[in-house]
């Protein structure tokens, strides 16, 4: 009797389990891959932009300046490989598990992804910063390019949450409870709109905070 009570309250397993391709995972809320590199890909379009815009500026800049732009293209050549093997990895697992799966494999090469488009919004923060061939742009391109810049910092920490709330253990955020729909699962626009307020007002948001990681 106690057998059929233990059977009948334990919890149903994920989708993203079947197969047994992530029994030890302890995520808690799957992320769907192809929204995911769809956000990439996102930030990765407005680096570019950013990046042709400083090289229109000019093309007598400085050492730091040439540096910087190294740094970019080198970031820019790890985010393809990156992109390559991680749409190889989609693709495979499409066809043996759902397209929620969460191996151990796939979150290091989500981390990597991720890193290399985060390391793309850093340095254009510098160069936009830094570039002195940027002292005689126009105002409304400046506005454009900060708008940009904002725009991607905001996806790239919305992917950050979402990657950190699904893989630590017990979770990084509480959310409000949905009065309609208390069993939905945190979506992406929810991070998305984490991210916007923490951005914008460097304070106290209305979601909770479970790890010390997180908080740094």
């Amino acid at each position: 009797m106690s057998d059929n009570n233990e059977s009948k309250t334990s919890k149903p397993e994920l989708p993203c389990c079947e197969g047994d391709l992530c029994r030890d995972d302890w995520h808690r809320n799957p992320i769907h891959l192809g929204a995911f590199f769809l956000v990439v890909l996102l930030i990765q379009a407005m680096d570019v932009v950013l990046t042709l815009r400083i090289e229109d500026l000019g093309n007598d800049a400085d050492s730091t300046e040439k540096l910087v732009r190294t740094i970019g293209d080198i970031t820019d050549v790890l985010f393809v490989v990156v992109f390559i093997v991680i749409v190889v990895e989609f693709l495979r697992r499409r066809f043996i598990a759902s397209r929620e799966s969460h191996s151990q494999f796939t979150l290091i090469l989500l981390c990597v992804y991720l890193s290399a488009a985060s390391l793309n919004v850093i340095v254009n923060m510098v160069t936009l910063v830094m570039a002195p061939s940027l002292q005689n742009a126009s105002q409304n391109w400046l506005i454009l390019d900060l708008v940009l810049l904002f725009a991607s910092n905001m996806l790239a920490f919305s992917l950050w949450y979402q990657l950190a709330d699904a893989y630590l253990k017990g979770g990084a955020f509480d959310f409000p409870p949905n009065a309609a729909h208390p069993d939905d699962p945190p979506r992406w626009v929810d991070y998305l709109f984490l991210s916007f307020n923490t951005q914008s007002t460097f304070g106290p948001t209305v979601e909770g905070i479970r790890t010390r990681p997180v908080k740094v």
